[in-house]
């Protein structure tokens, strides 16, 4: 052996020693059950947390997708219990936003639980009461459980006794609960709870995609020290690809069988050439109705493909997951359920159709392929129209510049204090109003909160009954208790009607109120998980009794709140690129630019090509093109459109003021908005009024302006 072999092989050697090492820092029991568990060797995200984690430090934990964020908090949580025996009550807390993440961490932490002599339990809603009462009598050593079933407990006395050996909480997904309602719920609990314990505890946070550790490091610890930001960029490879397939004859042909354009047609082939080339695919969607309606065309072609969504029941999403992870199906059509890190097995690719609309859920959706650190992640988005090709390409680009939307925490929301205070009350029976307001206070999103605002809200809870007051104390009601347990959830409510499969007896999937009201009757064809179905009964008690039936052009069921908006900042990105294309096009011909750009961007040529098209006839026509620098207005016919790349909030903002303005002259009938732009439909000719923007003024000739 030669010297410069022997140096290489030394280099190895002290590496795996150095990234080995740390294991030793565990008790060792653990670090024995570790080895055998097939961890030879921390990841670079678990080395680096391992310390201060030991040290019972709070940390928010941020490494990608497969790094093994979930061993990393819990094996110094693990060393620690093992070393304290024997253990009476509740030690961890162990927090994720879904029951279905809830049912996979359980599945993957029992071979631990038994090894370490650890007793580990789930707790949601759908949890027995026997087991719930025996929980209480018998706490296990680490609970698994919701935000919401967190609230719930909380003003058991049984349970208050149990967490008083409370020593960590561990939030898994924190980025999907921060920026809204349960966030800040979720931070006067863990305030509450710190009451309860009479101590600091120990608070970890783990998140593959936030963009903004600060925010959520302080979410994470109010009134608590400050957590210790890991943010570990393990170089895991990452290949997007933007496509926009092109209809062939065959494509003409079989959108006659599936009862939609040639269009459709061939971004449905595509992705199912993408299924048999691979052995497992996720097919990601951005809302139920499009999960469904691709199913269902799905369902003609290729029987192995299945359908996964928070509509369709339990058993459902349980039956498709293990089927997957089997091997049985080869590809589910998906919503968000399957985003976070739910165990479905191998993806070996995921398939975007259209655009993710935000760079946080692309990454965390292409991440689930190639789930280890060595393997590439691998994503393909199928696009079906400039715009959405565009905004593909704009996403793609931030997100290898991991460029992700800042998160933004719901501050002050009343609401949620309302409940929160109700709870406070609960806990103890009474609380000192000054208290309350102390503790609100402690909580990141409440850290601003005035005393008047917080006074209002309590005299508003006495006013209607729900709190009541003796001198300077906060009291419970007969009202308290069903106001506080009925309104756990900040997730907006929507009451569901269960779909129940008359051959089986089964409950296939759930339907909302809308649907119900203005469109559900006997005979009716709708869809549900991916299949057809002819409403035979409709029950006093809210079910709805079907049976499969065969109808290419059956109804979609209609579902509350899911598209994600789309943010200012890949809106101006998509719009900066726009720009750019522009720029380019002033200097050159289509065709080079066309090539210039496909050595930049990851995206097939024939959607650089429409894009570089479009943005040339507009170019043609001498009018400017809007991008992140230029806002256009147009004006045609009846209709005004402000061209803006600004994103939904701030068009829709826009399209309010202009609704104000014009409404006063009564000059509007109708506005609608994207990321993109501004549609105003008049009651008159556009060229025939003065736009009430001082800034903005439509000529006649060429019907356009610049601001």
């Amino acid at each position: 052996m030669g010297q410069a072999e022997e140096h290489e092989l030394g280099k190895r050697a002290a590496v795996t020693r150095e990234a080995s090492s740390p294991i030793r820092l565990l008790h060792e029991t653990v670090g024995k059950a570790s080895q055998e568990f097939g961890l030879q060797r921390l990841t670079e995200p678990q080395r680096r947390a391992l310390k201060p984690l030991l040290l019972g430090r709070n940390v928010l934990l941020v490494a990608p997708t497969g790094s093994g964020k979930t061993e990393a908090a819990l094996l110094p949580v693990f060393s620690k219990m093992v070393e304290h025996r024997p253990r009476s009550g509740i030690s961890t807390i162990y927090i994720t936003p879904l029951r279905a993440l809830n049912r996979d961490m359980v599945r993957r932490l029992e071979g631990w639980g038994r090894r370490l002599g650890i007793d580990i339990q789930v707790r949601h809603g759908d949890t027995p009461k026997a087991v719930r009462r025996k929980q209480s009598l018998k706490p296990p050593d680490l609970l698994i459980t919701t935000p919401e079933t967190l609230q719930a407990i909380l003003p058991g006395s049984k349970m208050q006794r149990n967490l008083k050996t409370l020593h960590t909480v561990i939030i898994d997904e924190i980025h999907q609960i921060a920026e809204n309602k349960r966030g800040a719920q979720l931070a006067l609990g863990l305030e509450r709870l710190r009451r309860i314990v009479g101590r600091d505890f120990q608070r970890i946070g783990l998140s593959a995609t936030v963009g903004s550790p600060e925010t959520a490091a302080h979410l994470l610890t109010g009134s608590s020290s400050l957590a210790k930001i890991v943010q570990v960029h393990v170089p895991k490879g990452f290949r997007y690809r933007v496509e926009w397939p092109v209809p062939t004859e065959e494509d003409y042909e079989l959108a006659q069988t599936l009862y939609t354009s040639p269009e459709a047609a061939a971004r449905i082939t595509r992705m199912r050439e993408m299924v048999d080339a691979h052995k497992s695919t996720l097919i990601f969607v951005n809302s139920r109705q499009i999960a469904e309606m691709l199913a269902v065309r799905f369902s003609v072609l290729d029987p192995s493909i299945g359908i996964h969504h928070g509509s369709l029941s339990r058993e459902e999403r349980q039956k498709i997951e293990d089927s997957f992870k089997r091997g049985e199906t080869r590809a589910i059509i998906c919503t968000s359920t399957l985003e976070l890190g739910i165990d479905i097995g191998t993806v070996d690719i995921v398939l975007q159709y259209l655009s993710p609309r935000q760079v946080t859920p692309l990454i965390q959706r292409v991440g689930r392929s190639g789930h280890r650190l060595e393997l590439v992640s691998r994503g393909h988005i199928i696009s079906a129209s400039t715009d959405d090709a565009l905004e593909s390409i704009a996403a793609v680009r931030r997100a290898t510049e991991k460029k992700l939307e800042p998160l933004v925490v719901q501050e002050n929301a009343l609401d949620v204090l309302a409940h929160q205070v109700a709870g406070m009350v609960m806990d103890r029976g009474e609380i000192q109003e000054h208290d309350a307001y102390q503790l609100s206070t402690k909580a990141y999103p409440y850290r601003g909160l005035g005393f008047q605002d917080f006074h209002e809200v309590v005299d508003y809870l006495e006013q209607i009954g729900l709190l009541g007051r003796r001198r300077d104390k906060l009291t419970r009601t007969p009202n308290t208790r069903s106001y506080y347990f009925e309104n756990l959830s900040m997730i907006p409510d929507e009451r569901r009607y269960p779909v129940v499969d008359l051959t089986t007896d089964r409950i296939i999937g759930t339907v909302g109120d809308e649907f119900m009201l203005y469109r559900a009757r006997v005979g009716l064809n709708f869809i549900c998980r991916g299949l057809v179905w002819r409403i035979k009964q409709l029950s006093e008690d809210g079910r709805v009794y079907v049976l499969p039936v065969e109808d290419p052009t059956a109804a979609l069921p209609g579902w509350d709140g899911e598209i994600l908006p789309v943010p200012y900042e890949l809106a101006n990105e998509a719009g900066r690129i726009r720009g750019e294309i522009a720029e380019l096009l002033r200097k050159n011909r289509s065709k080079k630019v066309i090539s210039l750009l496909s050595k930049k961007h990851p995206a097939e040529r024939y959607a650089l090509r429409k894009i570089v098209e479009e943005i040339a006839e507009h170019l043609d026509r001498g009018a400017p093109v809007p991008s992140d620098r230029t806002v256009l207005v147009e004006g045609f016919d009846r209709y005004i459109i402000i061209n803006s790349c600004l994103g939904e909030s701030a068009n829709n903002t826009l399209g309010r003021i202009c609704d104000n303005l014009l409404s006063e002259r009564g000059l509007i009938r109708f506005w609608w908005a994207d990321g993109y732009r501004v549609l105003i439909e008049l009651t008159c000719q556009a060229s025939s009024i003065d736009f009430p923007l001082s800034l903005i003024h439509i000529s006649e000739p060429t019907r356009q302006a610049e601001i």
